[in-house]
């Protein structure tokens, strides 16, 4: 297999169990990449990304105990 038809079978192979996953499943599964995805981003790299609301969410709101 070169390397352009591994590609277009992974892209079908996905597509494929992409197909036959919930709604919740899929969601499910873009959350865990972007979280993968923004881990590697420094501090810095994730503020700038951030909407306001969510930084300001962030900051005012103290940790909570059980």
């Amino acid at each position: 297999m070169t390397q352009d038809e591994r590609e277009e079978f992974i892209f079908d192979l996905a597509h494929h169990h992409l197909s036959k996953t919930s709604d919740a499943g899929v969601h499910a599964m873009a959350v865990d990449y972007l979280c993968q995805t923004f881990s590697k981003q420094t501090d810095e790299q994730l503020y700038e990304m951030a909407p306001s609301k969510l930084l300001k969410k962030n900051k005012l709101q103290k940790p909570k105990g059980f």
